[in-house]
């Protein structure tokens, strides 16, 4: 009889919504020497858009409707990878992140829903939707949920940018509140142009990937104080073109996938948290698309 085991503490996961000739694909990387491996293959991973890993073990994934099938979040068996659906259609339009709470049910950024994007809380058992926050619809144009991560105290951190790209100063981090969905803006502007992805450190201190931050230098990571919202610089330039998503590992050091939206470059990164230096962790023609990335604790 074979016995699957849970992948070991520390290995990252990264989802690509169009690897392998467009059919989507979870990968392992191995933290220490970079190899990368095949975790989940095909199946409804085409168009995937965010991963997070649940308590037990098993990693959830979320999936834009705009490829074939509809809005879908996904489940993988941590031991197997195989596949099974959490929740679809309903209230998703274009799911573009997820992140997972401390209760187990699930959070989804919708970049549509009700017009102007939503934060969704899905019963991890039932898959049972409810819309927790709606977009507000400021900005011209309006910006729209397009990252989301829990912080240590339950509240829900989302970056939300137009979608559009280059200077937009409407971009904006907000706190949702978990209980009543309240929105309070945390920082807006600055350096902030085209955040997509948000994680917070051990020390509350919140971390931004953004596209376009410090135009002409291939975006970076912010770090914002929690309290004041003040920006602080912690990674620009160097190999960055395109920072996405963001996670960190257990060590603090941060994780961030970068894909060249127009060229052939993809690249997952550690940067170190205080002097902002950058080692490439793994790259290559395998990666088409990195969409999400997380950490196996």
């Amino acid at each position: 009889m074979t016995v699957h085991q849970h992948l070991p503490a520390g290995t990252i996961l990264l989802a690509d919504s169009q690897a392998l000739g467009c059919a989507g694909m979870v990968f392992r990387v191995d933290p220490v020497t970079g190899e990368v491996g095949q975790f989940a293959l095909g199946g409804e991973l085409q168009g995937a858009t965010g991963i997070a890993i649940e308590s037990d073990g098993n990693i959830v994934v979320s999936k834009d409707r705009s490829f074939p099938g509809t809005g879908i979040l996904l489940r993988l068996d941590g031991r197997t990878g195989a596949q099974s659906e959490v929740t679809s259609g309903g209230k998703f339009t274009a799911p573009i992140d997820v992140a997972v709470e401390a209760d187990g049910n699930i959070l989804v950024a919708d970049v549509a829903t009700g017009g102007f994007g939503a934060v969704i809380r899905v019963n991890r058992t039932t898959g049972k939707q409810t819309v927790l926050s709606q977009g507000d619809g400021s900005g011209d144009p309006a910006v729209r949920a397009a990252g989301l991560c829990v912080a240590p105290d339950g509240s829900i951190l989302v970056v939300e940018q137009n979608m559009i790209g280059g200077e937009d100063l409407s971009s904006r981090l907000v706190r949702v509140d978990r209980v009543s969905g309240a929105r309070t803006t945390v920082t807006s502007g600055g350096e902030l142009r085209s955040p997509c992805g948000v994680v917070v450190d051990s020390a509350g201190h919140i971390l931004i990937a953004d596209a376009n931050a410090f135009p002409g230098f291939g975006g970076g990571v912010i770090k914002v104080d929690p309290a004041t919202g003040a920006q602080t610089t912690v990674s620009s330039g160097g190999g960055f073109v395109a920072p996405g998503s963001i996670a960190i590992e257990a060590d603090g050091s941060l994780l961030v996938t970068d894909s060249d939206p127009g060229g052939t470059d993809r690249f997952l990164f550690r940067v170190d948290p205080v002097t902002g230096a950058q080692k490439v962790v793994a790259s290559g023609g395998q990666f088409k698309s990195l969409v999400g990335v997380a950490v196996v604790r």
